[in-house]
Protein backbone atom coordinates (compact mmCIF):
# COMPACT_ATOMS: atom_id res chain seq x y z
CA UNK A 1 0.00 0.00 0.00
CA UNK A 2 1.39 3.55 -0.72
CA UNK A 3 1.57 5.96 2.16
CA UNK A 4 1.35 9.76 1.75
CA UNK A 5 4.49 11.76 2.94
CA UNK A 6 3.82 12.86 6.51
CA UNK A 7 2.21 16.39 6.87
CA UNK A 8 3.03 17.92 10.42
CA UNK A 9 3.39 21.94 11.11
CA UNK A 10 4.86 23.93 8.45
CA UNK A 11 7.70 25.82 10.67
CA UNK A 12 11.38 26.36 10.30
CA UNK A 13 12.46 24.97 13.86
CA UNK A 14 10.44 22.50 15.78
CA UNK A 15 10.29 21.73 19.01
CA UNK A 16 8.02 18.95 20.37
CA UNK A 17 4.55 19.16 19.02
CA UNK A 18 3.04 22.06 16.74
CA UNK A 19 0.25 23.17 15.27
CA UNK A 20 -1.66 21.84 12.97
CA UNK A 21 -0.72 18.42 13.29
CA UNK A 22 -2.29 17.79 10.31
CA UNK A 23 -2.48 20.61 7.51
CA UNK A 24 -4.89 21.41 5.51
CA UNK A 25 -8.49 20.96 6.01
CA UNK A 26 -9.12 17.65 7.82
CA UNK A 27 -12.09 18.51 10.39
CA UNK A 28 -13.63 16.52 12.86
CA UNK A 29 -10.58 14.75 13.91
CA UNK A 30 -11.61 11.30 15.73
CA UNK A 31 -8.48 10.02 17.52
CA UNK A 32 -7.72 6.69 18.54
CA UNK A 33 -4.67 4.45 20.15
CA UNK A 34 -4.58 0.53 19.45
CA UNK A 35 -1.47 -0.58 20.85
CA UNK A 36 1.76 1.65 19.88
CA UNK A 37 -0.09 3.37 16.93
CA UNK A 38 -2.52 6.95 16.57
CA UNK A 39 -5.08 6.90 14.20
CA UNK A 40 -6.94 10.15 13.39
CA UNK A 41 -9.78 9.94 11.26
CA UNK A 42 -11.53 12.90 9.59
CA UNK A 43 -14.79 14.23 7.58
CA UNK A 44 -14.03 14.38 3.70
CA UNK A 45 -17.80 15.74 2.68
CA UNK A 46 -18.27 15.18 -1.03
CA UNK A 47 -14.80 14.23 -1.94
CA UNK A 48 -14.39 10.60 -3.14
CA UNK A 49 -12.78 8.04 -1.71
CA UNK A 50 -14.31 9.33 1.61
CA UNK A 51 -12.91 9.29 5.41
CA UNK A 52 -9.29 9.47 5.69
CA UNK A 53 -7.74 8.01 8.16
CA UNK A 54 -4.01 8.89 9.09
CA UNK A 55 -1.44 7.06 10.98
CA UNK A 56 1.19 7.94 13.69
CA UNK A 57 3.10 6.44 15.85
CA UNK A 58 4.52 9.35 18.02
CA UNK A 59 1.62 11.75 17.83
CA UNK A 60 3.43 14.38 16.19
CA UNK A 61 4.22 13.01 12.69
CA UNK A 62 1.24 11.90 10.90
CA UNK A 63 0.69 9.70 7.20
CA UNK A 64 -2.09 8.70 5.07
CA UNK A 65 -2.92 5.38 5.82
CA UNK A 66 -6.15 4.65 4.36
CA UNK A 67 -9.70 5.72 3.50
CA UNK A 68 -12.44 4.29 4.95
CA UNK A 69 -15.28 4.79 1.94
CA UNK A 70 -14.00 3.13 -1.39
CA UNK A 71 -17.24 1.67 -3.10
CA UNK A 72 -20.63 3.30 -3.75
CA UNK A 73 -21.49 0.37 -1.29
CA UNK A 74 -19.83 2.59 1.46
CA UNK A 75 -20.98 6.11 0.41
CA UNK A 76 -23.51 7.61 -2.35
CA UNK A 77 -22.55 10.99 -3.36
CA UNK A 78 -24.04 11.69 -6.13
CA UNK A 79 -25.30 15.20 -6.83
CA UNK A 80 -24.11 15.98 -3.71
CA UNK A 81 -23.47 19.46 -3.27
CA UNK A 82 -19.77 20.97 -1.49
CA UNK A 83 -20.76 21.29 2.25
CA UNK A 84 -22.93 17.97 2.08
CA UNK A 85 -21.07 14.11 1.68
CA UNK A 86 -19.62 12.74 4.70
CA UNK A 87 -19.55 14.03 7.94
CA UNK A 88 -18.03 13.79 11.18
CA UNK A 89 -16.54 10.28 11.59
CA UNK A 90 -15.37 8.29 14.93
CA UNK A 91 -12.94 5.32 15.54
CA UNK A 92 -13.69 2.59 18.14
CA UNK A 93 -11.87 -0.83 19.03
CA UNK A 94 -13.99 -3.36 19.92
CA UNK A 95 -13.30 -6.75 20.43
CA UNK A 96 -10.51 -6.80 18.12
CA UNK A 97 -12.16 -5.10 15.45
CA UNK A 98 -12.30 -1.08 14.37
CA UNK A 99 -15.47 0.74 14.40
CA UNK A 100 -16.03 3.45 12.23
CA UNK A 101 -19.25 5.06 12.59
CA UNK A 102 -20.47 8.23 10.50
CA UNK A 103 -23.32 9.25 8.38
CA UNK A 104 -23.86 11.30 4.18
CA UNK A 105 -25.92 14.46 3.79
CA UNK A 106 -26.89 13.55 0.66
CA UNK A 107 -27.81 17.00 0.02
CA UNK A 108 -27.35 20.25 1.82
CA UNK A 109 -28.58 23.77 0.13
CA UNK A 110 -31.43 26.19 -0.09
CA UNK A 111 -33.74 23.86 -1.31
CA UNK A 112 -33.19 20.99 0.76
CA UNK A 113 -31.29 19.18 3.45
CA UNK A 114 -31.60 15.22 3.36
CA UNK A 115 -29.25 12.67 4.67
CA UNK A 116 -29.76 9.06 5.84
CA UNK A 117 -29.88 7.46 9.36
CA UNK A 118 -26.26 6.84 10.71
CA UNK A 119 -24.28 3.93 9.92
CA UNK A 120 -21.20 2.01 11.33
CA UNK A 121 -18.56 -0.09 9.15
CA UNK A 122 -16.05 -2.70 10.75
CA UNK A 123 -12.63 -3.30 9.85
CA UNK A 124 -9.95 -5.53 11.21
CA UNK A 125 -6.67 -3.78 9.37
CA UNK A 126 -8.34 -0.18 8.94
CA UNK A 127 -7.66 -1.36 5.24
CA UNK A 128 -10.80 -3.20 4.03
CA UNK A 129 -14.39 -2.07 5.50
CA UNK A 130 -17.56 -3.94 5.95
CA UNK A 131 -20.66 -2.56 4.33
CA UNK A 132 -22.28 0.08 6.30
CA UNK A 133 -24.51 -1.50 9.16
CA UNK A 134 -27.31 1.03 9.66
CA UNK A 135 -28.48 1.92 12.54
CA UNK A 136 -32.11 3.05 13.76
CA UNK A 137 -31.65 6.83 14.81
CA UNK A 138 -31.85 9.37 12.55
CA UNK A 139 -29.00 12.36 13.18
CA UNK A 140 -25.20 13.12 12.63
CA UNK A 141 -22.22 13.02 14.28
CA UNK A 142 -22.51 8.48 15.90
CA UNK A 143 -20.03 7.65 17.97
CA UNK A 144 -19.70 3.96 19.70
CA UNK A 145 -18.73 3.72 22.54
CA UNK A 146 -18.75 -0.09 24.50
CA UNK A 147 -18.95 0.24 28.84
CA UNK A 148 -15.88 -1.69 29.94
CA UNK A 149 -17.91 -3.14 32.75
CA UNK A 150 -20.99 -4.47 31.39
CA UNK A 151 -19.67 -4.87 27.53
CA UNK A 152 -22.88 -3.50 26.59
CA UNK A 153 -22.67 -0.84 23.33
CA UNK A 154 -24.18 2.15 23.28
CA UNK A 155 -24.50 4.64 20.22
CA UNK A 156 -24.24 8.30 21.14
CA UNK A 157 -24.81 11.13 18.20
CA UNK A 158 -26.52 14.45 17.95
CA UNK A 159 -30.35 14.18 16.90
CA UNK A 160 -33.72 16.42 16.99
CA UNK A 161 -36.07 15.52 19.66
CA UNK A 162 -38.51 14.89 17.14
CA UNK A 163 -39.47 15.62 13.43
CA UNK A 164 -41.11 18.69 14.40
CA UNK A 165 -39.78 20.69 16.51
CA UNK A 166 -36.07 19.67 15.59
CA UNK A 167 -34.63 21.24 18.71
CA UNK A 168 -31.17 19.59 18.65
CA UNK A 169 -29.47 17.46 21.24
CA UNK A 170 -27.22 14.56 22.39
CA UNK A 171 -29.09 11.45 22.40
CA UNK A 172 -28.56 7.76 23.24
CA UNK A 173 -29.56 3.91 23.11
CA UNK A 174 -28.19 0.37 23.48
CA UNK A 175 -27.47 -0.71 20.15
CA UNK A 176 -26.90 -4.15 18.69
CA UNK A 177 -23.79 -4.24 16.51
CA UNK A 178 -25.02 -7.17 14.29
CA UNK A 179 -28.21 -5.31 13.04
CA UNK A 180 -27.51 -1.80 14.04
CA UNK A 181 -30.97 -1.49 15.96
CA UNK A 182 -31.76 0.31 19.71
CA UNK A 183 -32.18 -3.22 22.25
CA UNK A 184 -32.35 -0.12 24.76
CA UNK A 185 -34.13 2.87 25.49
CA UNK A 186 -33.83 5.63 23.40
CA UNK A 187 -32.98 8.49 25.21
CA UNK A 188 -32.08 12.47 25.51
CA UNK A 189 -28.46 12.10 27.39
CA UNK A 190 -27.41 16.36 27.80
CA UNK A 191 -27.92 19.32 25.82
CA UNK A 192 -25.27 20.88 26.53
CA UNK A 193 -24.12 24.23 28.42
CA UNK A 194 -25.86 27.18 25.44
CA UNK A 195 -29.52 27.85 25.36
CA UNK A 196 -31.52 24.72 24.09
CA UNK A 197 -33.37 26.94 21.12
CA UNK A 198 -34.22 25.94 17.63
CA UNK A 199 -30.26 27.37 17.20
CA UNK A 200 -28.68 25.02 19.43
CA UNK A 201 -25.66 23.06 18.14
CA UNK A 202 -24.88 19.86 20.64
CA UNK A 203 -22.81 17.67 18.73
CA UNK A 204 -19.82 15.39 18.37
CA UNK A 205 -20.23 13.40 21.23
CA UNK A 206 -17.11 10.97 22.54
CA UNK A 207 -17.79 9.14 25.68
CA UNK A 208 -15.01 7.62 27.87
CA UNK A 209 -14.41 5.99 31.19
CA UNK A 210 -11.46 7.40 33.65
CA UNK A 211 -11.17 6.99 37.26
CA UNK A 212 -14.63 5.88 38.25
CA UNK A 213 -16.29 8.22 36.33
CA UNK A 214 -18.10 8.30 32.51
CA UNK A 215 -17.22 11.51 30.78
CA UNK A 216 -19.30 12.83 27.85
CA UNK A 217 -16.88 15.20 25.41
CA UNK A 218 -19.33 17.48 23.09
CA UNK A 219 -18.87 20.85 20.67
CA UNK A 220 -21.25 23.44 21.17
CA UNK A 221 -21.68 27.01 19.56
CA UNK A 222 -22.03 25.50 15.38
CA UNK A 223 -19.08 25.51 13.40
CA UNK A 224 -17.75 29.27 13.23
CA UNK A 225 -16.52 31.72 15.55
CA UNK A 226 -18.25 30.44 18.52
CA UNK A 227 -17.18 26.57 18.42
CA UNK A 228 -16.23 25.12 21.35
CA UNK A 229 -15.61 22.02 23.41
CA UNK A 230 -17.50 21.17 26.94
CA UNK A 231 -17.91 18.10 29.22
CA UNK A 232 -19.95 16.37 32.01
CA UNK A 233 -19.59 13.39 33.57
CA UNK A 234 -21.89 10.80 34.91
CA UNK A 235 -21.66 7.69 37.42
CA UNK A 236 -22.97 5.85 34.61
CA UNK A 237 -23.12 5.43 30.79
CA UNK A 238 -26.96 7.18 30.67
CA UNK A 239 -26.48 9.61 32.77
CA UNK A 240 -27.49 11.87 34.85
CA UNK A 241 -24.90 13.94 34.25
CA UNK A 242 -23.14 16.28 35.74
CA UNK A 243 -21.28 19.61 33.86
CA UNK A 244 -17.81 20.47 34.28
CA UNK A 245 -17.92 24.34 36.22
CA UNK A 246 -14.86 25.45 34.01
CA UNK A 247 -17.03 25.13 30.73
CA UNK A 248 -16.15 25.43 28.05
CA UNK A 249 -12.89 23.44 27.94
CA UNK A 250 -11.52 24.34 24.44
CA UNK A 251 -12.52 27.79 23.25
CA UNK A 252 -10.46 30.13 21.34
CA UNK A 253 -13.20 32.91 20.83
CA UNK A 254 -13.02 33.97 24.54
CA UNK A 255 -10.23 35.69 23.57
CA UNK A 256 -11.71 37.73 21.04
CA UNK A 257 -13.26 36.38 17.85
CA UNK A 258 -10.65 38.72 15.51
CA UNK A 259 -7.59 38.55 17.97
CA UNK A 260 -6.06 35.38 18.12
CA UNK A 261 -5.14 33.67 14.93
CA UNK A 262 -6.43 30.32 15.96
CA UNK A 263 -10.66 29.85 15.87
CA UNK A 264 -13.34 27.79 15.73
CA UNK A 265 -11.55 25.06 18.44
CA UNK A 266 -14.09 22.44 19.08
CA UNK A 267 -14.92 18.86 18.34
CA UNK A 268 -12.65 17.32 20.50
CA UNK A 269 -11.52 13.60 21.12
CA UNK A 270 -9.31 12.42 23.81
CA UNK A 271 -6.68 9.96 23.95
CA UNK A 272 -4.32 8.23 26.64
CA UNK A 273 -0.94 7.71 25.96
CA UNK A 274 0.49 4.14 26.84
CA UNK A 275 2.96 6.27 29.38
CA UNK A 276 -0.82 7.87 31.30
CA UNK A 277 -0.32 11.24 29.24
CA UNK A 278 -3.68 12.66 28.02
CA UNK A 279 -4.13 14.73 25.01
CA UNK A 280 -7.26 15.84 22.95
CA UNK A 281 -7.73 16.34 18.95
CA UNK A 282 -9.46 19.24 18.16
CA UNK A 283 -10.30 21.06 15.09
CA UNK A 284 -9.29 24.80 14.24
CA UNK A 285 -9.02 27.61 11.60
CA UNK A 286 -6.37 29.88 11.28
CA UNK A 287 -7.46 32.75 10.28
CA UNK A 288 -5.80 34.85 7.50
CA UNK A 289 -7.20 38.70 7.94
CA UNK A 290 -10.37 37.04 9.07
CA UNK A 291 -10.27 34.21 6.62
CA UNK A 292 -9.39 30.26 6.76
CA UNK A 293 -8.73 29.09 3.32
CA UNK A 294 -7.37 26.06 4.53
CA UNK A 295 -10.47 25.85 6.08
CA UNK A 296 -10.67 23.70 9.43
CA UNK A 297 -7.33 21.91 9.73
CA UNK A 298 -6.34 18.78 12.80
CA UNK A 299 -4.77 20.44 15.67
CA UNK A 300 -3.89 18.71 19.33
CA UNK A 301 -3.17 19.92 22.86
CA UNK A 302 -2.21 18.21 25.72
CA UNK A 303 -4.97 17.32 28.59
CA UNK A 304 -4.11 17.73 32.51
CA UNK A 305 -6.34 16.14 35.09
CA UNK A 306 -7.40 18.10 38.53
CA UNK A 307 -10.20 17.19 40.51
CA UNK A 308 -11.93 14.64 37.87
CA UNK A 309 -11.81 17.02 35.42
CA UNK A 310 -9.66 17.79 32.28
CA UNK A 311 -7.66 21.07 31.89
CA UNK A 312 -7.19 21.29 27.92
CA UNK A 313 -3.43 23.73 27.30
CA UNK A 314 -3.49 24.00 31.12
CA UNK A 315 -6.01 26.34 30.25
CA UNK A 316 -4.51 28.94 27.89
CA UNK A 317 -5.40 29.55 24.39
CA UNK A 318 -4.08 27.70 21.43
CA UNK A 319 -1.58 29.33 19.38
CA UNK A 320 0.68 28.42 16.72
CA UNK A 321 3.89 29.35 18.10
CA UNK A 322 3.80 27.27 21.30
CA UNK A 323 4.73 23.53 21.11
CA UNK A 324 4.34 21.03 23.70
CA UNK A 325 4.59 17.47 25.08
CA UNK A 326 7.37 15.20 25.50
CA UNK A 327 6.67 13.28 22.17
CA UNK A 328 9.51 13.71 19.74
CA UNK A 329 10.06 16.34 18.01
CA UNK A 330 7.83 16.66 14.61
CA UNK A 331 10.17 16.85 11.27
CA UNK A 332 10.68 20.22 9.37
CA UNK A 333 8.18 20.92 6.76
CA UNK A 334 9.06 18.22 3.92
CA UNK A 335 10.63 18.24 0.56
CA UNK A 336 8.62 19.15 -2.44
CA UNK A 337 5.78 16.89 -3.27
CA UNK A 338 6.56 15.14 -7.00
CA UNK A 339 4.11 13.05 -8.61
CA UNK A 340 5.22 11.35 -12.28
CA UNK A 341 2.34 9.12 -12.43
CA UNK A 342 4.75 6.67 -13.18
CA UNK A 343 3.30 3.98 -10.46
CA UNK A 344 0.38 1.29 -11.51
CA UNK A 345 -1.75 3.42 -9.47
CA UNK A 346 -2.41 7.33 -8.09
CA UNK A 347 -1.11 8.42 -4.79
CA UNK A 348 -4.06 8.07 -2.32
CA UNK A 349 -4.02 11.52 -1.91
CA UNK A 350 -5.61 11.94 -5.14
CA UNK A 351 -9.54 12.69 -4.64
CA UNK A 352 -12.21 12.86 -6.99
CA UNK A 353 -15.27 14.96 -6.74
CA UNK A 354 -18.82 12.87 -5.67
CA UNK A 355 -19.00 9.24 -7.00
CA UNK A 356 -16.89 8.52 -10.27
CA UNK A 357 -19.83 5.88 -11.98
CA UNK A 358 -17.63 6.24 -15.32
CA UNK A 359 -13.43 6.03 -15.65
CA UNK A 360 -12.17 9.69 -15.81
CA UNK A 361 -8.49 9.09 -16.10
CA UNK A 362 -6.21 6.70 -16.74
CA UNK A 363 -2.05 6.72 -15.97
CA UNK A 364 0.70 5.85 -19.02
CA UNK A 365 3.84 4.48 -18.38
CA UNK A 366 6.88 5.85 -20.65
CA UNK A 367 6.88 3.56 -23.99
CA UNK A 368 2.77 3.15 -23.67
CA UNK A 369 0.73 4.14 -26.68
CA UNK A 370 -2.38 6.63 -25.96
CA UNK A 371 -5.48 6.08 -28.23
CA UNK A 372 -3.95 8.43 -30.44
CA UNK A 373 -1.37 5.82 -31.51
CA UNK A 374 1.59 7.86 -30.60
CA UNK A 375 3.96 7.20 -28.08
CA UNK A 376 2.87 8.71 -24.57
CA UNK A 377 5.05 10.54 -21.68
CA UNK A 378 4.42 9.09 -18.46
CA UNK A 379 1.61 10.79 -17.18
CA UNK A 380 -1.89 10.89 -16.12
CA UNK A 381 -4.53 11.35 -19.14
CA UNK A 382 -8.17 12.01 -18.54
CA UNK A 383 -11.30 10.88 -20.69
CA UNK A 384 -13.46 14.41 -20.58
CA UNK A 385 -16.70 14.35 -19.89
CA UNK A 386 -19.75 16.89 -20.75
CA UNK A 387 -19.66 18.37 -16.94
CA UNK A 388 -16.86 20.85 -15.22
CA UNK A 389 -16.00 22.10 -12.23
CA UNK A 390 -18.41 24.21 -11.91
CA UNK A 391 -21.44 21.59 -11.72
CA UNK A 392 -22.72 18.86 -9.60
CA UNK A 393 -21.49 16.02 -10.91
CA UNK A 394 -18.20 14.31 -11.58
CA UNK A 395 -15.74 16.34 -13.91
CA UNK A 396 -12.55 14.70 -15.02
CA UNK A 397 -10.60 15.94 -12.86
CA UNK A 398 -8.17 14.92 -9.70
CA UNK A 399 -8.00 17.13 -6.51
CA UNK A 400 -5.27 17.38 -3.77
CA UNK A 401 -5.97 19.52 -0.44
CA UNK A 402 -3.41 22.25 -0.33
CA UNK A 403 -1.77 21.59 2.77
CA UNK A 404 0.46 25.02 3.27
CA UNK A 405 -0.21 29.02 3.25
CA UNK A 406 2.78 29.04 1.61
CA UNK A 407 3.49 26.80 -1.68
CA UNK A 408 3.62 26.81 -5.29
CA UNK A 409 1.47 24.21 -7.24
CA UNK A 410 2.35 23.40 -10.42
CA UNK A 411 1.75 21.14 -13.42
CA UNK A 412 3.12 20.58 -16.85
CA UNK A 413 0.73 19.55 -19.27
CA UNK A 414 0.97 16.59 -21.61
CA UNK A 415 2.39 17.53 -25.28
CA UNK A 416 -0.21 17.14 -28.42
CA UNK A 417 0.26 17.01 -31.48
CA UNK A 418 -3.13 18.88 -32.50
CA UNK A 419 -5.59 21.07 -30.68
CA UNK A 420 -9.68 21.21 -29.62
CA UNK A 421 -12.31 24.11 -29.58
CA UNK A 422 -13.07 26.55 -27.41
CA UNK A 423 -15.41 24.32 -25.32
CA UNK A 424 -13.02 22.07 -24.37
CA UNK A 425 -10.44 22.65 -21.73
CA UNK A 426 -7.36 21.22 -19.95
CA UNK A 427 -6.02 23.16 -16.61
CA UNK A 428 -5.46 23.27 -12.82
CA UNK A 429 -7.71 25.14 -10.34
CA UNK A 430 -7.59 26.46 -6.67
CA UNK A 431 -10.98 24.90 -6.26
CA UNK A 432 -12.86 25.24 -2.68
CA UNK A 433 -16.62 24.51 -4.44
CA UNK A 434 -18.72 24.76 -7.60
CA UNK A 435 -19.03 28.18 -6.77
CA UNK A 436 -15.65 29.38 -6.31
CA UNK A 437 -12.84 28.04 -8.52
CA UNK A 438 -9.75 29.60 -9.99
CA UNK A 439 -8.92 27.89 -13.14
CA UNK A 440 -6.07 28.37 -15.31
CA UNK A 441 -5.72 26.12 -18.62
CA UNK A 442 -5.52 25.50 -22.31
CA UNK A 443 -8.60 25.83 -24.39
CA UNK A 444 -9.56 26.47 -28.23
CA UNK A 445 -9.26 30.27 -28.63
CA UNK A 446 -12.87 31.13 -29.11
CA UNK A 447 -12.48 34.13 -32.12
CA UNK A 448 -9.90 32.81 -33.40
CA UNK A 449 -7.98 29.93 -34.41
CA UNK A 450 -5.18 28.13 -32.48
CA UNK A 451 -5.24 27.51 -28.88
CA UNK A 452 -5.33 30.11 -26.00
CA UNK A 453 -4.32 30.14 -22.71
CA UNK A 454 -6.87 31.49 -20.30
CA UNK A 455 -8.09 32.20 -16.75
CA UNK A 456 -10.91 31.88 -14.94
CA UNK A 457 -11.74 33.58 -11.62
CA UNK A 458 -15.14 32.58 -9.99
CA UNK A 459 -16.26 34.87 -7.18
CA UNK A 460 -19.53 32.78 -6.42
CA UNK A 461 -21.81 34.81 -8.88
CA UNK A 462 -19.21 37.14 -10.34
CA UNK A 463 -17.21 36.07 -13.34
CA UNK A 464 -13.57 37.08 -15.15
CA UNK A 465 -12.48 35.17 -18.05
CA UNK A 466 -9.81 35.57 -20.45
CA UNK A 467 -7.43 34.25 -23.54
CA UNK A 468 -3.98 34.70 -24.46
CA UNK A 469 -3.09 33.17 -27.95
CA UNK A 470 -0.27 30.59 -27.36
CA UNK A 471 0.27 30.92 -31.11
CA UNK A 472 -0.12 26.88 -31.58
CA UNK A 473 -2.52 24.54 -32.95
CA UNK A 474 -1.16 22.40 -30.43
CA UNK A 475 0.14 21.82 -26.83
CA UNK A 476 3.72 22.79 -26.82
CA UNK A 477 6.08 20.62 -24.99
CA UNK A 478 7.22 21.77 -21.21
CA UNK A 479 4.17 23.95 -20.88
CA UNK A 480 3.75 24.06 -17.24
CA UNK A 481 0.71 26.13 -15.45
CA UNK A 482 1.39 27.75 -11.74
CA UNK A 483 -0.55 28.62 -8.63
CA UNK A 484 1.50 30.52 -6.04
CA UNK A 485 -0.84 30.41 -3.05
CA UNK A 486 0.02 32.45 -0.43
CA UNK A 487 -1.92 33.60 2.89
CA UNK A 488 -3.36 36.43 1.73
CA UNK A 489 -3.79 35.58 -2.25
CA UNK A 490 -3.77 33.46 -5.00
CA UNK A 491 -1.60 34.10 -8.40
CA UNK A 492 -1.87 32.24 -11.67
CA UNK A 493 0.85 31.60 -14.17
CA UNK A 494 2.52 29.32 -16.69
CA UNK A 495 6.02 28.84 -17.61
CA UNK A 496 7.33 27.28 -21.23
CA UNK A 497 10.18 25.16 -21.01
CA UNK A 498 12.97 27.32 -19.08
CA UNK A 499 11.69 30.47 -19.62
CA UNK A 500 10.74 32.73 -16.60
CA UNK A 501 7.08 32.21 -15.26
CA UNK A 502 4.53 34.53 -16.00
CA UNK A 503 2.25 35.82 -13.85
CA UNK A 504 -1.58 36.47 -15.44
CA UNK A 505 -4.31 37.05 -12.29
CA UNK A 506 -4.75 37.15 -8.80
CA UNK A 507 -7.11 37.54 -6.21
CA UNK A 508 -7.70 38.01 -2.45
CA UNK A 509 -7.42 34.13 -0.76
CA UNK A 510 -10.32 35.07 0.98
CA UNK A 511 -12.48 34.16 -1.99
CA UNK A 512 -11.36 30.54 -1.55
CA UNK A 513 -12.83 30.60 2.00
CA UNK A 514 -16.91 30.93 2.04
CA UNK A 515 -20.07 30.12 0.35
CA UNK A 516 -22.38 32.03 -1.53
CA UNK A 517 -25.17 33.08 0.72
CA UNK A 518 -27.76 30.06 2.47
CA UNK A 519 -24.99 27.43 0.70
CA UNK A 520 -22.17 26.00 2.61
CA UNK A 521 -18.37 25.42 2.93
CA UNK A 522 -17.06 23.23 5.62
CA UNK A 523 -13.97 21.74 4.06
CA UNK A 524 -10.98 24.11 2.69
CA UNK A 525 -8.99 24.59 -0.56
CA UNK A 526 -7.83 22.15 -2.97
CA UNK A 527 -5.63 22.06 -6.08
CA UNK A 528 -7.28 20.26 -9.21
CA UNK A 529 -6.40 18.75 -12.46
CA UNK A 530 -9.03 19.00 -15.01
CA UNK A 531 -10.14 18.17 -18.65
CA UNK A 532 -13.85 19.38 -19.64
CA UNK A 533 -15.65 19.12 -22.79
CA UNK A 534 -17.95 22.26 -21.53
CA UNK A 535 -21.26 20.67 -21.66
CA UNK A 536 -20.47 18.33 -24.99
CA UNK A 537 -18.55 14.73 -25.39
CA UNK A 538 -15.21 15.42 -25.93
CA UNK A 539 -14.69 15.09 -29.43
CA UNK A 540 -13.69 11.38 -30.47
CA UNK A 541 -11.01 12.82 -33.05
CA UNK A 542 -9.17 14.98 -30.34
CA UNK A 543 -6.19 14.18 -28.96
CA UNK A 544 -5.08 12.98 -25.52
CA UNK A 545 -4.77 15.72 -22.70
CA UNK A 546 -3.68 15.31 -19.06
CA UNK A 547 -0.57 16.21 -17.44
CA UNK A 548 2.93 14.73 -17.32
CA UNK A 549 3.94 15.86 -13.60
CA UNK A 550 2.90 17.37 -10.86
CA UNK A 551 5.12 19.19 -8.48
CA UNK A 552 4.10 21.19 -4.77
CA UNK A 553 6.98 23.65 -3.22
CA UNK A 554 6.23 24.44 0.34
CA UNK A 555 7.92 27.74 2.13
CA UNK A 556 8.12 28.74 5.04
CA UNK A 557 4.62 29.87 6.51
CA UNK A 558 5.44 32.51 9.40
CA UNK A 559 1.67 32.83 10.64
CA UNK A 560 1.42 35.10 13.48
CA UNK A 561 -0.32 34.25 16.98
CA UNK A 562 -2.92 36.97 16.07
CA UNK A 563 -4.94 37.70 12.92
CA UNK A 564 -2.95 41.05 12.45
CA UNK A 565 -1.76 41.76 8.74
CA UNK A 566 -0.22 45.04 7.33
Amino acid sequence: MRILTSLCAFASVAGAIKNPIISGWNPDPAILRVGETYYIATSSFEYFPGIPIYKSNDLANWELFSHALTSPRHVQLYGTPTGAGAWAPSLSYIDGLFYLASMTRWTYDPVARVWPRVFFSTSKDLVTWSDPVWCEPWGIDPALFQDPFTNKTYLNLMAPNNNVDRLWGIYQCEISLQTGNCIGEYRSLWNGTMEHNAAARDEGPKMFYKDGFYYLLIAEGGTDDLHRSTIARSASPEGPWTPNPQNPILFNGAYGYDNLTVQSTGHATFVETKEGDWYASFIARRKINGSSPLGRETFLTTVAWKDGWPILNNGNPITLSESFGREPDQQPFPDPFVDKFEGPELDPSWYQLRIPYTNNYRLFSGGNKTSCGRPSESGLVFNPNVFSLSERDTPAAMLRKQVSLNMTFSATLLSTKSGFGPRQSVGISAYLSEFQHQDIGVRGCTNQTGLCLFYTLRMNTTVQDQEISVNRSYIPAGLTLLIRAEPLKYTLGYVLGSDQPVWVASLASSWLAFAPANYFVFSGASFALFASGGGEPWPFDAPDVGFQNVREEYYEERIPDYDVWQ
